[in-house]
C-alpha cells in the first residue's frame, strides 16, 4: 500500500472531486440526455473529465428523480494515471430544490480501490444531502453543508468531510462555455475538506464561484486556495438531448 502521506494527499484530492460534481440537468431532459464536463488545473492540464447520461426518469409525490450513469476519468496529480469510474448517481428535483443524495458519493470507493491497487474500500456516509434552490434569487443566503464518511481500506480507519459554508447568491450573470451560453446565479462559498488516516489528517480550505442556471444547476465553477490564488476551472463542454 502507499505511504500514509500518499493515502492523504489521494484521499483528499477525491474528496473535493467526488463532492463537487457538477450536473446540469434540468427535470425535463429526456433518457438519453447527455452532458460532458471537464475541470482544468490553473497550470492547463485535465484534472477530471465526466460524463454524465440520463438512463431513467421517475416521477411520484411531487418529486422527479433522474438516474445518470456517470463515467469520470480523475488525474490526482499531473504525472499520474488517469483513475477511470463508472457509477450510477440519482438527482432529485422537487418544488424548490435540486438535491444530490449523499448516497451518490460512494462512487468515490470504487475511486480510491483503483488507485490503491484494488485495496478493498468500505464506506459509512452521514450528514447531508447538497443542494442548490430550484430558483435562486440575488441576496439568497443557503444553509451549510455537511458530508461525512468513514472508511476502511484494508483494515486502516480514515475518514473524510467536506464542509460547505457561507453559501451566498451574489448576482445575475451571462456566462459562455464550451456547451452554449446560458443566463445564470451566481453561488460563492467556502468550503473545507478534511481527511484524517490514524492520528494524522490533513486539511485543505478553498473558495468556490460557480454559475447554476435556474431549475439545472452550475455549468461553470472555479475553485481558489485560501490565499485567492486560482487552482481550477469547471465547465460544461457538450450538452445533447
Amino acid at each position: 500500500m502507499k505511504s500514509l502521506a500518499a493515502v492523504l494527499s489521494v484521499l483528499l484530492f477525491l474528496s473535493i472531486s467526488v463532492v463537487s460534481d457538477a450536473q446540469a440537468f434540468s427535470k425535463d431532459d429526456p433518457v438519453g440526455a447527455e452532458q460532458v464536463f471537464v475541470t482544468t488545473t490553473a497550470e492547463g492540464w485535465v484534472s477530471e473529465k465526466s460524463t454524465y447520461t440520463i438512463i431513467n426518469k421517475q416521477e411520484a409525490a411531487g418529486k422527479t428523480t433522474l438516474t445518470v450513469a456517470a463515467h469520470a476519468s480523475v488525474r490526482p496529480a499531473r504525472d499520474s494515471m488517469p483513475v477511470d469510474t463508472d457509477v450510477t448517481v440519482k438527482i432529485v428535483y422537487t418544488a424548490n430544490s435540486i438535491i444530490l443524495p449523499k448516497e451518490n458519493f460512494a462512487s468515490s470507493a470504487s475511486m480510491i480501490e483503483k488507485e490503491f491497487d484494488g485495496y478493498k474500500v468500505d464506506m459509512k456516509f452521514s450528514g447531508d444531502d447538497p443542494s442548490v434552490p430550484l430558483a435562486p434569487k440575488v441576496g439568497d443566503k443557503l444553509p451549510d453543508i455537511e458530508v461525512k464518511a468513514e472508511l476502511s481500506i484494508e483494515g486502516i480507519k480514515a475518514r473524510m468531510s467536506l464542509k460547505s459554508s457561507d453559501r451566498r447568491i451574489t448576482g445575475q450573470e451571462r456566462v459562455t462555455v464550451p456547451a452554449g451560453t446560458f443566463d445564470c446565479y451566481v453561488l460563492e462559498e467556502t468550503s473545507t475538506a478534511k481527511v484524517s488516516v490514524l492520528i494524522i489528517s490533513q486539511t485543505e480550505k478553498t473558495t468556490e464561484k460557480s454559475w447554476l442556471v435556474p431549475g439545472m444547476g452550475d455549468v461553470k465553477s472555479v475553485t481558489y486556495d485560501k490565499k485567492g490564488k486560482l487552482l481550477s476551472t469547471e465547465e460544461m463542454i457538450s450538452y445533447k438531448k
